[in-house]
Parts: C-alpha cells; sequence; structure tokens
C-alpha cells in the first residue's frame, strides 16, 4: 500500500528472507529462500525483490505483495551482489565462485546470458 515501508533483509544461515514492516520494525514475514540467502535487490516499482542464494548458484525471485517466492533463476556459482537497471528490465548479478556476471530478464524471470569479468567478483553496480 501507498505510504508503507518494509525492509527485506537476506538471512544467509537461516536460508529465510525476513520482512519487517518500517514503522514498527516488527517481523511481519518470514520467506522460505534457498541455501545462504544473501544479497538483496529491489525492483524500481516495488514489486518484487530479489535475493540472490550463495549455496545454491540461484536467485530467487519475491511477489511483495504475496510476500513469496513466485520464481528461481539459475545463475552461477556463490551469486552474492546484485544490481538493477534503473527501469527494472534486467538484474546483474555477481558470481564470486564462476568469476562472472549472470544477466537476468526479470520480466520473464530467466537468465540471458553469463559475462565473464574475472576472479571473485562480489559486487556489481549500474550506472
Amino acid at each position: 500500500p501507498p505510504g508503507r515501508t518494509r525492509a527485506y533483509v537476506g538471512a544467509e544461515n537461516a536460508n529465510e528472507v525476513f520482512v519487517t514492516d518500517g514503522k514498527s520494525h516488527a517481523i511481519v514475514a518470514r520467506i522460505p529462500a534457498r541455501l545462504r540467502a544473501n544479497g538483496v535487490a529491489v525492483h524500481p516499482d516495488g514489486s518484487r525483490v530479489y535475493v540472490s542464494n550463495g549455496g545454491a548458484a540461484s536467485v530467487s525471485v519475491i511477489d511483495t505483495k504475496a510476500n513469496a517466492v513466485v520464481a528461481t533463476v539459475p545463475v552461477g556459482q556463490r551469486p552474492w551482489n546484485m544490481a538493477l537497471t534503473p527501469d527494472g528490465a534486467k538484474l546483474y548479478v555477481a558470481n564470486g565462485r564462476s568469476g562472472t556476471v549472470s544477466v537476468i530478464d526479470t520480466v520473464r524471470n530467466e537468465k540471458v546470458r553469463d559475462i565473464a569479468v574475472g576472479k571473485l567478483p562480489w559486487g556489481v553496480v549500474v550506472r
């Protein structure tokens, strides 16, 4: 709803995403993710949250209205930090153990390609 804020926290050791209310700070949902849920990115329109699953080589796509995973996208090994394009059409995922950045089409929730970037990429920024 308009005016509401939520915080989405990837809990790596719990394999979950905790959702907290921005006003009360109470936990309002616990969403099961995959192994080693850690990095979090929010779609510009707020409809989706993306969580990298470091131990599962995937990204979970969360619908923010339902607070549920609606898709899981396979990526490279040990995905970590992610960044969305300003329009939210593409998600770039740094895959530390693969030496790649995966590009995800956020409309289709599928990986488009992997880009070789060198040893141990842990972060990515879209400018």
